[in-house]
């Protein structure tokens, strides 16, 4: 009896060392929490969801399983020999039959209207699919709908772009064609004789035949929106977003966004199902974050600040509205609530702006402003935006000089496009709360907080490390040398390998100024307790073919102090 009691006691020991590494000394206990994901030790998947990505870059595949896993949700994933890579369309065919295969292991589908029927964002742009392609792409998705009516299917569909596709055909007249856009735009809507003269210069320096086939792309794409709300109102699909890719003021994308937006407002049993919003790359994991919130019947309350006066009413580049309205209508989409009172709030989501005169005072009162909420206890997200993509003009260009404790921040956005950064920082600001807010035990809020750091740490190191340091040098130095950063070729292995060497440069000097064995505050079963970051290790490489974005994938090891 003793034996057995000793053998089963024995097992039952190197069980939970397997799960925890504990290391006694004078004074506290540590508990290195280890590598394995949240879904994978300590927490059930609440839901599976079945993504079909817009591409296969990480802000629209990796981002969207990092944010699930800080909500206990398990994203299913095509193979990667089924999706895009860069200018090869992804394989539809292959696509269509994996969602048809696999749609019956998810509680709820994300699909891209573009992905299926195009191929991709970029194959979306030159309208890669034909006719018959897009009927086939809703037959299939009605047929998805009828055999599985109990698993909610949410699409989304980019409006596109302003500027034409690239190609060595149009490239020369993309100037030429973006003014064009503007101008019929304009004078569709208040018919300045002034803009009609403009137009009939410009009339002659484009193609007629390049005019109809834009103008016939931009017809389609309305169209297929009219009938994707259609297809929603008739309960083919629990939702629906319509995305409009980059932007000015005017153009056709937003004389389509108007007449859609003007027929829904006939509809107001859509509003909480239809969205219009700007964006593309996010509107994934954006989605991801209304459908989590919406199951939870969980309404984020958001408190929202500037760093200054001028931040709200700002357009910044590629947007057609301003930084006010695209916050509206991310939290929105989220299914969040703003509010006037950071006391009555989940957690604070902090905007700066930043240009080529933002002065030094007001990098350091947004610093301090920061800090103070922090400091109150508030949860802060921080948007971090530049007009000029310059890193000086950023709020955490301070916060590094000062090497301030980033553990604090719970989300972090700089990245790209104003809509990116807003609905990036948003969802994981939400579903962090959330997730941290309901949890049951140490060890689950242990494994919520590290996945919350490494995808804060992975916004870090890309948003502003890469983007704004490490890529902008790397793109000189390749033009120098006759090499297209948009093409890189035979140059591919030889600049990703430098681009490796450099984000674990920047990894460890992150790492040790701003990271490394911080106390940070975690609430867990009704008590206070503390855990630090004690290692920092990166995967990082080029994705594709080109130098834009950067796949970064951190993984930390976090002690808990008692």
């Amino acid at each position: 009896m003793i034996l057995r009691f000793t053998r089963y006691f024995f097992i039952i020991s190197v069980l939970i060392i397997t799960i925890f590494t504990l290391e006694y000394s004078t004074g506290h206990i540590q508990w290195k929490i280890g590598q394995k994901t949240a879904l994978q030790e300590y927490r059930t998947a609440k839901m599976t969801i079945l993504l079909l990505p817009l591409d296969s870059r990480p802000p629209c595949t990796q981002f969207v399983e990092q944010l699930a896993a800080i909500a206990g949700i398990k994203i299913l994933l095509p193979p990667a020999t089924l999706l895009d890579n860069y200018k090869t369309p992804a394989d539809r065919v292959g696509l269509q039959q994996w969602l048809q295969t696999n749609i019956a292991q998810a509680d709820a589908a994300i699909i891209s209207i573009d992905m299926l029927i195009h191929g991709g964002l970029l194959a979306s742009r030159q309208a890669q699919g034909s006719t018959q392609d897009q009927e086939r792409a809703i037959d299939i998705l009605i047929e998805l709908h009828e055999k599985n009516p109990q698993i909610p299917l949410y699409v989304f569909n980019i409006i596109p772009r302003l500027l034409i596709a690239d190609s060595e055909e149009t490239i020369r007249f993309q100037k030429a064609m973006t003014q064009y856009s503007i101008l019929k735009d304009q004078i569709a809507l208040f018919e300045n004789p002034h803009d009609v003269e403009k137009l009939e210069k410009i009339e002659n320096q484009v193609p007629l035949e390049l005019v109809r086939k834009y103008q016939s792309l931009y017809i389609q794409n309305r169209n297929l929106n009219f009938h994707l709300i259609n297809l929603t109102k008739q309960g083919v699909f629990a939702g629906l977003v319509i995305g409009q890719d980059d932007s000015q003021l005017f153009g056709w994308p937003n004389s389509i966004k108007r007449t859609l937006k003007n027929y829904l407002s006939n509809l107001p049993e859509m509003n909480d199902k239809i969205f219009i919003t700007r964006g593309t790359d996010e509107l994934a994991l954006t989605l991801l974050g209304h459908i989590a919130t919406h199951s939870s019947n969980m309404q984020p309350h958001i408190y929202v600040a500037y760093s200054h006066q001028q931040a709200a009413q700002t357009v910044m580049p590629f947007m057609p509205n301003t930084v006010q309205k695209t916050i509206s209508e991310k939290i929105d989409l989220l299914g969040g609530r703003e509010v006037d009172d950071p006391n009555n709030a989940d957690f604070i989501l902090y905007v700066h702006i930043g240009n080529r005169k933002t002065k030094d005072i007001v990098l350091s009162t947004a610093a301090h402003q920061l800090n103070g909420f922090i400091e109150q206890g508030y949860k802060v997200a921080l948007v971090d935006l530049t007009e000029d993509f310059y890193a000086s003009e950023t709020v955490l260009s301070l916060l590094l000089k000062q090497k301030a404790d980033l553990t604090k921040l719970i989300g972090y956005a700089g990245w790209n496009t104003t809509s990116n950064s807003i609905g990036t920082a948003v969802t994981q600001a939400a579903l962090f709360s959330q997730a941290a807010t309901n949890s049951t035990s140490l060890p689950e809020s242990c494994e919520i907080y590290k996945s919350n750091l490494e995808f804060l740490i992975a916004r870090l190191l890309d948003d502003w490390y890469y983007q704004k340091d490490i890529q902008p040098d790397i793109n000189q130095r390749l033009l120098l040398t006759g090499i297209d950063p948009y093409n890189l070729g035979s140059a591919y292995n030889k600049t990703d390998q430098h681009i490796r060497e450099l984000m674990a440069d920047k990894a460890r000097l992150l790492f040790h100024q701003n990271l490394a064995n911080r106390l940070i505050p975690i609430s867990a079963a009704g008590a206070n307790h503390y855990i630090a970051i004690t290692d920092l290790q990166i995967i990082a490489h080029l994705p594709w073919s080109r130098t834009f974005e950067i796949y970064i994938n951190p993984t930390l090891t976090v002690t808990y102090w008692q």
